[in-house]
């Protein structure tokens, strides 16, 4: 009776083990320490949230070096990071492939890490939470978010798109104004200009990031972040929002602390947060409500956004709202902008991590099955070129009927 007993609960932790779904955290950086020490930070958080189900999820961690090199430590503490054997890159595409992970929820924050690195998951047909490389790769360009949004009707500040080289100073732009570099988060670079005299340093310290530079009219009044959400059903839910409480704009030392040497402190999230200095939900008037709504709504269709979109806004005085940039990134960690503004909707599905839950579900669901791919492959592999087929490919193409025999690389022809 008790090896009948065993047997059956073998059995049910296999079925158990078959179903549980296999989560990769990507995380690191090749573009620098504080990027790479960002994502670590972000990851960790994620993680380490208490109330992750680990019995429909087996999470597991690769990382992403400054050097190139990739590891797969078995947590992201210190010890187990130092711990993990360094690998080449074509080394971790193979051991990615032994892990076979169900979904990809990225942690990278570098500019590399939110496209070439989405697009690679792409091609290895692992699906993964959040915006696809299409829709990041302009929206990490302040300038050309603001092309995209301006032409589609979404209000945006006006400014100046400066290029080191060809164009390095603003002709439509006076002071006040806001310098930030094209390609930077975190309020990296940024400079509010109150006086003429100011002006070129801060354009200077934004090329120092980036040799695209923007600068925008300085927006006075309030500061909001917004966000929406797709629903299962694909429509568009916008959350509460957050006002910060501000002297003027939003600096890095706002969003993460550092220590002395610039280096992120391990509490950099949580010791950045003043008590006061924010409020969700914001205390708007319904109209002001409604515009920011349909903004963020329109801006996240604009932009062809996947799962989540969040924005920074500000607001003048006659309650117009503009978005300053898209910020298309969330770790899910309690810490992070989208779960925190969500533990205000009043709704169980959207509080953390049962939405974060529901996106994994969802992405994991995308996966093309093991059948389909073995099926696909064998039909490709029927159809392959041999060497004979080759060879008279070739003998067609040179006897001097190629017009006949080769299609034209761009023609759109059935």
């Amino acid at each position: 009776m008790s090896s009948i007993t065993l047997a059956e609960t073998q059995g049910v932790r296999a079925a158990q083990e078959v179903q549980r779904k296999r989560v990769l955290h990507l995380v690191g950086s090749r573009q620098d320490e504080f990027y790479h020490d960002l994502s670590v930070l972000y990851a960790r958080a994620c993680d380490a949230c208490q109330d992750l189900d680990r019995e429909r999820f087996e999470f597991l961690f690769a990382v992403v070096h400054m050097n190139g090199t990739w590891s797969f430590p078995s947590g992201l503490d210190d010890k187990s990071l130092a711990a993990a054997k360094r690998v080449p890159f074509a080394a971790a595409i193979a051991q990615i492939g032994v892990l076979a992970p169900d979904v990809m929820v990225p942690h990278m924050f570098c500019v590399e890490g939110m496209t070439r690195f989405r697009s690679l998951f792409d091609l290895l047909d692992i699906p993964f939470l959040g915006n696809h490389e299409y829709t990041v790769w302009p929206a990490t360009d302040k300038a050309t978010t603001k092309q995209l949004l301006d032409a589609c009707g979404v209000r945006v500040p006006k400014g100046n798109l400066l290029v080191k080289g060809q164009k390095e100073w603003p002709s439509s732009v006076r002071v006040p104004l806001v310098v930030k570099p094209c390609n930077e988060d975190n309020s990296r670079g940024i400079t509010l200009v109150k006086r003429e005299e100011d002006l070129a340093a801060a354009i200077e310290y934004a090329f120092s990031f980036d040799p695209r530079v923007v600068v925008d009219e300085y927006i006075a009044g309030r500061e909001v972040r917004a966000a929406c959400v797709e629903e299962a059903d694909g429509t568009l839910t916008v959350l509460p929002k957050i006002e910060y409480f501000l002297t003027d704009i939003r600096t890095s030392a706002h969003k993460l602390a550092t220590d002395q040497s610039g280096k992120l402190k391990s509490d950099a999230i949580q010791a950045a947060k003043k008590d006061g200095d924010r409020q969700c939900p914001a205390d708007l008037s319904p109209a002001l409500h409604e515009r920011i709504n349909a903004m963020v709504k329109e801006a996240h269709r604009v932009l062809k956004c996947r799962h989540y979109s969040l924005y920074d806004l500000r607001i003048d005085a006659d309650e117009q709202p503009y978005i300053l940039e898209a910020a298309l990134f969330c770790s899910f960690s309690p810490l992070s902008v989208i779960p925190s503004m969500a533990q205000h909707a009043g709704r169980e599905d959207l509080k953390h991590p049962n939405f974060f839950h529901s996106l994994l579900e969802r992405a994991a669901a995308e996966k093309p099955s093991r059948t389909a791919v073995v099926a696909s492959g064998a039909g490709a592999l029927a159809n392959a070129p041999t060497s004979d087929t080759l060879a008279e490919l070739t003998r067609t193409v040179s006897d001097g009927n190629s017009t006949k025999s080769e299609p034209s690389v761009g023609s759109e022809s059935a």
